[in-house]
């Protein structure tokens, strides 16, 4: 049985748990317990506390990209638990951007924290043991939001374009399933099944993640077309999916209309158990 416990999401299933623009989510297998991102801050400390989730415990971590709302609590994480892996991409430390009203500003990771031993810098396709592996190097472009064209890195001195070289995704197996869980999918979701689809003939029971149909700076959606194209992408795949964060209410409505009860939404506090 897999076991997914929400600890951080812009949205709350109850005053009992706070909310914030991020990601954390808690995840217990038969041989883990590990964190898919911590967030920007202690939230999901106190999320978890508030959830009878001991951060002690935690011997994984997954830090999908680096970006603030991802990565930015990995001080607090590391002060509360010495012993526990953290599997990131090295250039999640690189120096990653946001604009704002055509202005960059930093929305990266820590990088003074980057030399610390608690730290295991993944590759493309990195095997942490028979039950986790992460995957990255997504170069497809379908269906590709457009306000990935607000984030930038900085080469040589000048700001380019994210690559989201930085991204990487968890898949689980445990018994018969095999769950893809993504932070933010900045390379499209579609993109990331239709490559392991097309690389490893994966066949996933449950998809788990953020879309980026929403922008939280302009507090802006992806056109509808795109939003409904990307539904009915994810309806020829005979899974079940899960989405938060930076998909957002409104296109998860759009969405849900056309992929129905295949797809369900994952607010702070949410509970899931896939047996």
């Amino acid at each position: 049985m897999i076991k997914i416990t929400t600890l951080v999401e812009n949205t709350s299933l109850s005053p009992e748990y706070k909310s914030k623009h991020g990601l954390s989510l808690y995840i217990e297998t038969t041989n883990h317990k590990i964190l898919f991102d911590l967030g920007s801050n202690d939230l999901f400390v106190e999320n978890a506390e508030r959830l009878g989730i001991d951060i002690r415990t935690i011997d994984a971590v997954v830090i999908s990209h680096g970006h603030t709302d991802h990565a930015g609590a990995l001080r607090k994480f590391l002060e509360i638990n010495p012993t526990a892996k953290i599997y990131i991409k090295e250039s999640a430390f690189d120096k990653h951007y946001t604009k704002v009203l055509g202005i960059p500003f930093y929305a990266g990771a820590d990088i003074k924290l980057k030399d610390n031993r608690q730290f295991i810098f993944t590759t493309d396709s990195y095997m942490i043991d028979e039950e986790l592996r992460l995957f990255s190097g997504i170069k497809g472009r379908k269906l590709f939001s457009q306000s990935n064209n607000q984030l930038l890195t900085k080469k040589n001195h000048k700001f380019v374009l994210d690559s989201f070289d930085h991204e990487q995704y968890l898949v689980i197996e445990d018994e018969n399933q095999r769950v893809l869980i993504s932070g933010c999918s900045h390379n499209g979701i579609v993109n990331i099944m239709e490559e392991m689809q097309r690389a490893a003939s994966e066949k996933f029971t449950y998809v788990i993640g953020g879309f980026h149909l929403f922008n939280p700076i302009s507090k802006k959606y992806e056109k509808d077309e795109l939003i409904r194209d990307v539904a009915e992408c994810l309806k020829q795949y005979n899974c079940k999916y899960y989405t938060c964060h930076c998909t957002g209410p409104k296109a998860y409505e759009k969405m849900k209309e056309i992929m129905g009860e295949r797809l369900n939404y994952l607010s702070t506090g949410s509970r899931l158990q896939i047996k």
